[in-house]
């Protein structure tokens, strides 16, 4: 497989997991148009980001994660805080994937076999992660690119088994009030920052390859959201559920919903592994930890959040996105900012552009604060 391509599908491989079956929801409660639209600001913005990313990669001699970039431009204060935010953000997200996981196993297994129910797959989930990690894996860019185009291509069939069964009356509307709920989670679904380091260590210093690579990346996952969300949202309607395959069983019957949460979980469970390696990889090269104490700290994170009681999907994503994936966003901007200043390249549009993105990001934190208390203590 050409390097090209293997680094589109690294990137689109993980972006494309659990965030995705929570977009038809959101999209349902606020509007369809009006998530649609929030889409297209969001997808680029996540772009942007993603490019800038890419550039801070190429311009900086040393190989980090995001925590130490940060650190090399900005200084101990800010890698506080982005490390705070890192270990946030993919504890979130392996949560998330556990979450969802379970509920796609649980689905899958429950009519042939009952199965331990969401808890004990849950717990599989965790236990299979842990083992696979274990080991290095090895030519994990041609395996990943391998099951991404899979992975394409399943929803790809599902979504064109659905659209005979949409109707248009389904689709529609804006709700105002709800105009906050798919932000969160579009960012966390259109977020796949973790792996641009691996994708400017496949392709080298050629910049023209890895931007290119970037944006079909980027935006091939955020054009198959808009038609899986079209597809289920005007199939299901106003009672699409949390994870989407659920909801479409009264219309399309258990062959469709069988699909749609073998897919699920097969773009969960790769999104688990990879995400998994590269948190370890994180502790392992930023915070010097010994690969043996980053395998047990993320393998045992996940399972102590979901036993505190955080098993609530929508909640999680919405709260990773818009507080762990803003806060990297935020910093991001801020080290690009920084290596303009000292290559003397900063002009007045790149200060209107960078206050725009941080006004969204602030609004965005607010609401996912509010919206994360008022599930835990109202």
């Amino acid at each position: 497989m050409p390097k090209f391509l293997q680094a589109v599908l690294i990137l689109s491989g993980m972006i494309i997991g659990a965030g995705m079956f929570g977009i038809p929801f959101s999209f349902a409660r606020a509007g369809f148009w009006l998530g649609t639209a929030e889409l297209v600001v969001l997808a680029g913005a996540t772009l942007l980001i993603h490019t800038l990313y890419g550039e801070v990669v190429l311009k900086t001699g040393e190989y980090h994660r995001l925590p130490g970039y940060v650190a090399v431009y900005l200084g101990d204060r800010a890698k506080i805080l982005a490390r705070a935010s890192a270990i946030f953000g993919l504890s979130g997200t392996l949560l998330a994937y556990v979450i969802l996981g379970a509920v796609f196993l649980n689905a899958i297994f429950k009519n042939v076999w009952g199965g331990p129910g969401e808890l004990g797959w849950a717990v599989a989930i965790m236990i299979a992660g842990a083992g696979v990690n274990l080991f290095p894996l090895k030519r994990e860019a041609l395996l990943n690119g391998i099951l991404t185009a899979l992975l394409i291509g399943f929803i790809i069939v599902l979504i064109f088994l659905l659209f005979p069964g949409a109707s248009l009356e389904n689709i529609g509307g804006w709700d105002v009030k709800n105009i906050f709920l798919p932000y969160g989670i579009l960012l966390f679904a259109l977020s796949g920052g973790a792996v641009v380091p691996e994708v400017v260590t496949l392709l080298g210093k050629d910049r023209t390859r890895v931007r290119g690579a970037i944006f079909l990346g980027t935006l091939m996952p955020a054009v198959l959201y808009f038609f899986f969300a079209l597809a289920v949202v005007g199939v299901a309607g106003a009672g699409v559920s949390s994870e989407a395959i659920s909801s479409l069983l009264p219309f399309v019957g258990d062959r469709v919903v069988l699909l749609g949460s073998v897919i699920g979980f097969l773009a969960v469970f790769t999104s688990f592994i990879v995400l998994n390696s590269n948190f370890q990889a994180m502790l392992t090269l930023d915070f010097g930890f010994r690969p043996s104490r980053a395998w047990a700290a993320v393998s045992l994170i996940p399972p102590l959040l979901y036993f505190f009681g955080f098993q609530n999907f929508i909640v999680v994503i919405g709260a990773v996105g818009a507080l762990g994936v803003g806060v990297d966003m935020a910093l991001l901007i801020a080290v690009y900012h920084k290596i303009q200043k000292i290559a003397g390249i900063v002009s007045a549009r790149s200060y209107l552009w960078k206050f725009l993105l941080y006004t969204m990001i602030a609004a965005g934190a607010v609401y996912a604060l509010y919206d994360s208390m008022a599930y835990r203590f109202f």
